[in-house]
Order: structure tokens, then C-alpha cells, then sequence
């Protein structure tokens, strides 16, 4: 009876998870806030600069319909090549419960969003704020690592894993069948990121739909 209980769960949660937002299916505008991302219904179209950035992580965008000046608010914006961008600071309000108390290095920006496995998915450089206040710049800068976080859509929120630990956590009880390869590859310079590992594991989930 416990093989067939263990069975079943198995099966429900390879098959329960599947993911409905798909960067590539959020039509061109700016989602102004939650809601309309989540119904992937724009609230309106500007027109907007193309999306720039120094360092491949922080994008901008200019409203060319208000004298260039830049695009501060919206939760999200969809450029309509399949490409969608997500305001930092209103992804960190939709992190779970547990993920909060993040801080990043400062700015307003959008994260370019793309999807791995079932979840899209973004990354940036997070910082614990408790770090911060009990340890200082010092300690801030060293607890300062790239992160991975996905949009869970049973939870309306983002869970972000702050390690490898935290990602292996998910994977058992979400889904538990698939094999993990948690250890670093590559040598030197080439070594992979936590957030590297734990992208090339989260693309092991087969995609549902």
C-alpha cells in the first residue's frame, strides 16, 4: 500500500505542475501591474525604446510617447519578439514568504525573463539584507551571489532558491523522479555559477504543454 501511495504522488506531481506563462506568448505592450501580467493583457502600448543594458542583467527602457523618459513602474514589458522583461522591485514583492528579505544593488531595471524547463525564469544578483545589517558592507559584498528565480503559478509568486540546497529542496518534493546533477562543471573561470547548476537541472523538467 505504501509503494502505491508513493506511486501515485509520484505521477501527481509530474503531472500537476505545468506552467502556463511563456515569454514568447506575452503580446507587445506594458503591463502596468500584476494582474495584467498574469493575464498576459497589456494595459497599453507605447512606444518604447529597444531594451538596453551594460552588463546583460539590468535592462531599460525609454518611453519615446513621453519625451524619452524612462519606464519606471510597469510590472512587466513585452516587446512582442518574445522577449518579456520584469520590474525588479515588483518581482521581489511577489517572492514567497520565505524569499524575502533580498536586496539587489540599487536602481530601477527589468530582468529579462525566459523559460527553463516548465518556469520562467529569471536571475540577478541578490543580497541578504540581514547580511547587510549585521555584518556591513563587508559582509553584504560578500554574501552578494547571482540567484534564480521562477514563477510558481499554483502560488501567484516568485520562488527564488538562494543555493543549490535550496533548489534540491524543491526538485525532491516537486519532482521527485528526476535525477539531479548539483556538482559544478568546467575548470577555473569556466566553473559554473550555483545559478548555472541550477538552471541546467531545472531544464531537465519536461515542459507539459
Amino acid at each position: 500500500m505504501k509503494k502505491l501511495l508513493f506511486l501515485i504522488a509520484s505521477l501527481a506531481a509530474s503531472f500537476s505542475f505545468g506552467q502556463n506563462f511563456k515569454a514568447s506568448e506575452y503580446p507587445k505592450g506594458v503591463y502596468e501591474t500584476y494582474e495584467d501580467f498574469r493575464s498576459k493583457t497589456p494595459s497599453s502600448d507605447p512606444k518604447l525604446s529597444e531594451a538596453y543594458s551594460t552588463d546583460n542583467t539590468a535592462y531599460r527602457f525609454d518611453n519615446l510617447d513621453n519625451k524619452g523618459k524612462r519606464e519606471k513602474k510597469a510590472f512587466a514589458i513585452s516587446d512582442g519578439k518574445g522577449n518579456l522583461y520584469i520590474h525588479i522591485i515588483n518581482l521581489i514583492k511577489k517572492f514567497n514568504a520565505d524569499d524575502r528579505g533580498q536586496g539587489v544593488d540599487g536602481g530601477i531595471y527589468y530582468l529579462k525573463a525566459k523559460n527553463v524547463g516548465e518556469y520562467l525564469f529569471v536571475k540577478d544578483y541578490f543580497t541578504s539584507n540581514s547580511a547587510a545589517m549585521w555584518g556591513g558592507l563587508i559582509a553584504a559584498a560578500a554574501a552578494r551571489r547571482e540567484k534564480v528565480a521562477i514563477f510558481e503559478e499554483e502560488k501567484e509568486s516568485f520562488n527564488l532558491f538562494k543555493n543549490t540546497d535550496d533548489f534540491k529542496k524543491f526538485m525532491e518534493v516537486s519532482y521527485p523522479n528526476i535525477s539531479l546533477e548539483l556538482e559544478k562543471q568546467g575548470k577555473g573561470d569556466g566553473k559554473e555559477s550555483e545559478a548555472q547548476v541550477i538552471e541546467r537541472n531545472l531544464a531537465k523538467i519536461t515542459p507539459t504543454s
